[in-house]
């Protein structure tokens, strides 16, 4: 590993040249989740009876195979995986609808996540990132700035603010057997910075920008599988979750 010390709006960073991620962050306000030891039960606590002390709840809809702790999984991983069945499937982990990640003040997200099966069928979604509270569909959110694929290993960069919804394409298109470092930045201009492996993929001459301010722009970790009906699938594994943000 080469790390280089850098300064990142504000923010004294680590940067990681093998990974191209973020390794240490000094910053007020931080959340890190690697999913390792005994606390990760395989079973995780449901959404509305969150579990004092764990950060995590599921969502499940229908019956996919789950949100679970994958068993031994290197570097701690969490799989949320849906199911061939025919039906309407959700397979979601978020912080039970604290929404407490201020948007205003320059937050980071990273995660390194494969989409180990991609979205096999129209309608078939993952997404991750930030997100308001749960409600049916990851579209229909009512705040949200996250990465997301739909039907296919495409990544798309997904931001609604509650004055525009706007799903552009990165260009990158991941494979069912590779990791990926996905960061998400807010600069003090409220502009949107979105990389995958170290690569910035939004851009300068159309910037996506983020216009939600006090109690709408407090957000939550979000990552979610989900599809309205039919056979398809996808399953998304989760390595690490990483925020940081300044105080004021």
């Amino acid at each position: 590993m080469t790390a280089k010390g850098k300064v990142l709006y504000g923010l004294d960073v680590w940067y990681d040249d093998a990974t191209q991620e973020f390794t240490n962050v000094g910053a007020p306000i931080q959340f890190s989740e690697d999913f390792q030891g005994a606390g990760h039960t395989a079973t995780l606590p449901a959404m509305g009876s969150p579990v004092a002390g764990y950060p995590w709840v599921k969502k499940i809809v229908g019956t996919p195979t789950g949100v679970a702790v994958v068993a031994n999984g290197a570097g701690g991983q969490l799989s949320m995986a849906l199911a061939a069945t025919s039906e309407k499937e959700e397979a979601t982990l978020t912080q039970n609808d604290q929404l407490t990640w201020d948007t205003t003040k320059t937050v980071i997200y990273q995660a390194r996540i494969k989409l180990s099966v991609l979205p096999s069928a129209a309608g078939v979604q993952a997404v991750w990132g930030l997100s308001s509270a749960w409600i049916d569909g990851p579209d229909n959110a009512s705040f949200y700035i996250e990465f997301g694929c739909t039907a296919n290993g495409a990544v798309n960069m997904r931001v609604q603010d509650g004055v525009s919804q706007r799903s552009v394409a990165s260009g990158v298109t991941v494979l069912a057997t590779d990791w990926h470092i996905y960061r998400i930045e807010m600069d003090a201009s409220n502009v949107l910075h979105f990389f995958i492996d170290g690569v910035e993929y939004s851009t300068s001459t159309a910037p996506l920008t983020w216009g939600a301010t006090g109690a709408n722009a407090l957000l939550q970790p979000y990552h979610s599988v989900y599809k309205p009906s039919g056979t398809g699938v996808a399953t998304m594994l989760i390595d690490c979750i990483d925020l940081w943000a300044p105080r004021t």
